[in-house]
């Protein structure tokens, strides 16, 4: 996929390069996206039915439950209406709506605040006041998997004892999301090939190599960008997405 390279930072060109696959190719992409979308979901449901086998019964955990379920079936539901393969060529189509953004965001960072406990580290979310009363047309779902495989990523590479922070503010009409992590650094000879499909930091970790890939996707269809910095054990994943 074409990128374009500069200061360490990766902003993913139009998705050209996923619709001049040849066919066999773009049907390997495409069922591998459906793939980790619901091994991703799929994996949530079975580590909370762990913990309410273990004792842990609290009306929590059976909300939990239910929460991952529902999302399971609301990604399936948006991947197959607006991620169709035809003629050879995969095509991304948002399903838009009006959110509130500082009453969306909370419960999704929220969702991954319990694995982080379980790994020794923790989540910040960090919401500026310029954010206020801010309504967002987007596709939800599809920004959701944006900000959950950021933050699976993150949690992925980031040393224990260490916090995940989720800064969000608004800049010239745009919203600027933040994913920051204390852990690997990203090698200058990688971070020009982070976006591609099936790359990995390190391919002894578990994993498709899909997430960064699908999110800088979902990030241009939702008409934004997708950038990384990393340096001194630093990482930045930058969400841009227009109001």
């Amino acid at each position: 996929m074409p990128i374009s390279f500069e200061n360490n930072t990766i902003t993913p060109l139009p998705p050209a390069a996923v619709t001049q696959k040849s066919a066999p190719q773009t049907i390997e992409l495409f069922l591998g996206m459906f793939a980790h979308e619901l091994r991703t979901q799929v994996a949530g449901t079975v580590q909370v039915c762990r913990y309410i086998r273990e004792g842990s019964k609290s009306e929590a955990f059976f909300q939990a439950l239910e929460t991952t379920t529902l999302d399971t079936l609301h990604i399936l539901d948006n991947m197959l209406d607006t991620v169709k393969f035809h003629n050879g060529k995969l095509d991304i189509t948002p399903a838009y709506c009006q959110i509130d953004f500082r009453s969306w965001i909370t419960p999704v960072i929220r969702q991954q605040e319990r694995t982080a406990a379980l790994q020794q580290k923790d989540v910040c979310l960090i919401l500026h006041p310029s954010l206020e009363n801010i309504q967002v047309t987007t596709d939800p779902v599809k920004l959701g998997q944006i900000v959950q495989n950021l933050l699976s990523n993150a949690l992925k590479y980031s040393h224990p004892g260490t916090v995940i922070t989720v800064k969000c503010r608004l800049e010239s009409n745009a919203i600027s999301l933040q994913v920051i992590n204390q852990g690997m650094e990203i090698p200058p000879e990688k971070v020009s090939r982070l976006f591609m499909p099936y790359e990995r930091l390190d391919n002894g970790l578990a994993g498709t190599g899909l997430g960064l890939f699908l999110s800088a996707q979902y990030a241009q269809a939702l008409g934004g960008a997708l950038a990384v910095q990393s340096e001194r054990g630093n990482t930045v994943f930058t969400l841009t997405l227009p109001v």
